[in-house]
């Protein structure tokens, strides 16, 4: 009963939830062995991944492989975990495994994640008719799974941007999100994937104030969901910036996103030079909105994000130096 209450705030992506449960099940579980074992693995390697912690996932899904008989299920999950963690090759290995386990002959699943494994590899002319095949036979075969669907939009939407065909990219996107509004909601981490993808696509094509829209619900997505991570914070603002340089737009309304995003972050104990990066490109984006409202702000997430940096740059972990530049300038600017 508590795997299958895990695994349902797993799905629901209450993932603090699932975590605490699956802390205290996993001991017991492979204590006892076959079958509680397995399946306990199973779960937490799917939660991990929608945790940002792919190489841990990686980790939970070999031992799974080393414990069990060879399944394509098994076989498929490391290829996906290995293609989030960019080894694509050792991907595209464990999805033919699973291509071979079922027959050899790749189904519309197969096909999905091989496509998406030659999309990260650069083979964009075998990557894109292998997606574009999988989105129709789901839409043939399984139209009663939309958000399956919305996941193959975005897929081939993402091999479209890569191929510099951005108009075709945002409209499949477009569609992706809809159909995520339709289902899963507006603060899915699946929603917050397709509006992101949208935002970079919109901005290349010129549609600037449509990109900083879209730019604004992926941010709101990960400001205040479970699996809140400084990455694509950072950067989001920077696109926000990069938008900001092309068309004026209002910063201003990254105000009290910035705010929800610090106190997630600080609420799960994440403070660090990677924070301190976020504070203070936040900081900048709202001095360049010009307004007086958030500046007092802005200068708070300046010198707190600075004193993260510069801790970071002197402990060795990255030479931060351009951006302790960049935080120091700003700041002195301000003073004048």
């Amino acid at each position: 009963a508590a795997l299958d209450l895990a695994l349902a705030h797993v799905k629901c992506y209450e993932l603090d939830k699932a975590d605490a449960i699956y802390r205290r099940c996993i001991g017991e579980c492979r204590r006892r062995g076959l079958p509680w074992d397995v399946k306990c693995i199973q779960d937490m390697a799917t939660l991990r991944c929608k945790q940002h912690r792919q190489a841990d996932a990686a980790e939970l899904l070999e031992e799974l492989a080393n414990k069990a008989p060879p399944h394509p299920a098994t076989f498929i999950n490391l290829g996906t975990v290995y293609n989030q963690l960019r080894q694509y090759e050792k991907a595209e290995v464990w999805f033919l495994q699973a291509v071979q386990l079922k027959g050899g002959t790749p189904g519309r699943e197969d096909l999905w994640n091989l496509g998406i494994a030659r999309k990260n590899m650069g083979k964009y002319d075998e990557a894109l008719p292998m997606l574009e095949q999988a989105l129709e036979e789901f839409q043939e075969h399984e139209p009663e799974h939309p958000v399956t669907i919305a996941k193959l939009h975005s897929s081939v939407g993402g091999c479209l941007h890569d191929m510099g065909r951005t108009a075709d990219a945002a409209e499949q996107y477009g569609r992706a999100r809809d159909l995520y509004v339709a289902t899963v909601g507006t603060m899915s981490p699946l929603f917050c994937s397709a509006a992101e993808g949208l935002a970079k696509s919109l901005k290349v094509e010129g549609r600037y104030d449509e990109a900083y829209e879209a730019l604004l619900e992926a941010f709101t997505v990960h400001a205040k969901g479970d699996a809140v991570h400084p990455t694509p914070l950072f950067e989001l603002l920077d696109l926000a910036l990069e938008i900001n340089g092309l068309k004026s737009v209002e910063l201003a309304r990254l105000a009290p996103l910035v705010d929800a995003a610090v106190e997630n972050l600080d609420r799960r104990g994440l403070v660090d030079g990677n924070v301190g990066l976020v504070m203070s490109r936040a900081g900048k984006a709202l001095l360049r909105s010009g307004n007086e409202a958030v500046a007092a702000r802005a200068r708070e997430l300046l010198h707190e994000g600075l004193g993260l940096v510069r801790k970071a740059h002197e402990a060795g972990e990255a030479d931060l130096s351009h951006e302790i530049l960049e935080a120091e300038m700003l700041l002195r600017g301000q003073l004048q």
